[in-house]
């Protein structure tokens, strides 16, 4: 069995007619570990929610072993994890008789909640919900007074708040040598994992645990800057997706970010930097029709004209696009991110162009159809 990102075979695999294989392995605040078939739920994913993975399974334990007897038991939710997979099995073959498997990982959750449907003549269900470890992070509230030192580097101070919860995290960030320009204070009771939140927007970034569990740190996807997408559906022979929706809508509808840098804890003037959808070919456009339809932001962290534009112009890429949306259900590609970029194309419904992923699902049965939410950044070929 391999356990890694989607290989071009498995993409290849789940354009036709296949066999799912799916299960979740459990693992213990001391590393036990063991796996459960996966007989229904799935794993959302969401890039504009403040806990961006979240899963519910519904396993069978045929041997009955893993049935909670007690508060003690693995599968309680008093630090056990869950490390649910889907994927593949291929047809058998001479080397491979029974046929062989590739998964894709869909996360690294805490269990939060279990509840056992036991019915007369079958195995007990065991239905769980589990969160990623940000909403471990949040729960995890300042107890004393909290505070991060002048001149601390902003990544160093995500890092140090994180690891009040999570000491051994493995981190994929950029770096930065933009440090805090006065102490910063939370209080007790405070969210921590809003904090670094906050933190990372600073720079322009999304913070949140992958699907290894590591914390990312990085821009959104500039789609603008990508060669070629990651994922298509382009209506014809082999295209999975099975129907879509298309909404317009000027909510939230921002096209520009006003940036003001305060910089306490200096003698340095307030900043200030502007940034609008400058593409006339854009819908949002700010000298179009559309008008002007600012979102105002204040950093306490920018000292800077030069980090005052960069973060501006970094938050209005995040924002364009939401006032064309597209929902679409396909079959299911296990192996999505949110902020991936797909092509879509569907000559009656006027769609042809590039899309962010915002939100998507991956059911854990095969009986399950994925549903995507995307927001279009360009038209294919456009500049």
């Amino acid at each position: 069995m391999t356990v890694q990102r989607a290989s071009a075979r498995l993409l290849a695999e789940i354009s036709r007619s296949h066999e799912v294989y799916s299960y979740v392995d459990v693992i213990s605040p001391t590393q036990e570990r063991r796996r459960l078939p996966a007989t229904g739920g799935e794993v959302g994913v969401d890039r504009t929610a403040a806990i961006r993975r979240t899963c519910k399974a519904t396993c069978i334990d045929p041997l009955g072993v893993l049935v909670p007897s007690g508060t003690d038991s693995l599968l309680t939710p008093y630090g056990t994890e869950l490390r649910p997979y889907r994927g593949v099995r291929y047809a058998p073959t001479p080397e491979h008789p029974e046929g062989e498997t590739e998964v894709v990982p869909l996360g690294v959750f805490r269990l939060s909640k279990v509840t056992i449907q036991d019915t007369t003549g079958g195995s007990p269900d065991i239905q769980l919900e589990a969160y990623d470890l940000s909403r471990t992070v949040a729960r995890d509230k300042f107890t004393s007074p909290y505070v991060i030192a002048t001149g601390t580097n902003i990544i160093d101070a995500i890092k140090a708040i994180l690891e009040r919860t999570f000491p051994d995290l493995s981190y994929d960030s950029i770096s930065t040598t933009r440090t805090t320009t006065a102490p910063r204070l939370y209080d007790v009771g405070d969210d921590p994992w809003e904090a670094v939140t906050v933190l990372a927007q600073t720079l322009g970034c999304d913070v949140y645990f992958d699907v290894e569990g590591w914390v990312v740190i990085a821009p959104p996807v500039d789609i603008d800057a990508l060669p070629a997408p990651e994922f298509t559906y382009i209506e014809g022979e082999r295209c999975t997706m099975l129907d879509l929706s298309r909404v317009f809508t000027d909510e939230p509808g921002h096209n520009g970010i006003v940036l003001t840098g305060e910089s306490p804890g200096d003698e340095l003037p307030a900043v200030r930097a502007v940034a609008w959808d400058e593409e006339p070919t854009s819908a949002t456009y700010h000298l179009g029709p559309y008008g002007e339809v600012p979102q105002f932001i204040t950093d306490q962290l920018i000292k800077t004209q030069e980090e005052a534009q960069a973060t501006a112009d970094q938050l209005l890429q995040n924002l364009l696009g939401f006032s064309s949306q597209l929902s679409i259900s396909s079959i299911v590609n296990p192996a999505f991110e949110a902020g991936h970029v797909v092509e879509v194309v569907r000559a009656r419904s006027h769609v042809s162009g590039l899309y962010a992923v915002d939100a998507f699902n991956v059911p854990l049965s095969a009986k399950g159809t994925q549903s995507l939410t995307l927001r279009q950044k360009r038209t294919v070929g456009g500049e």
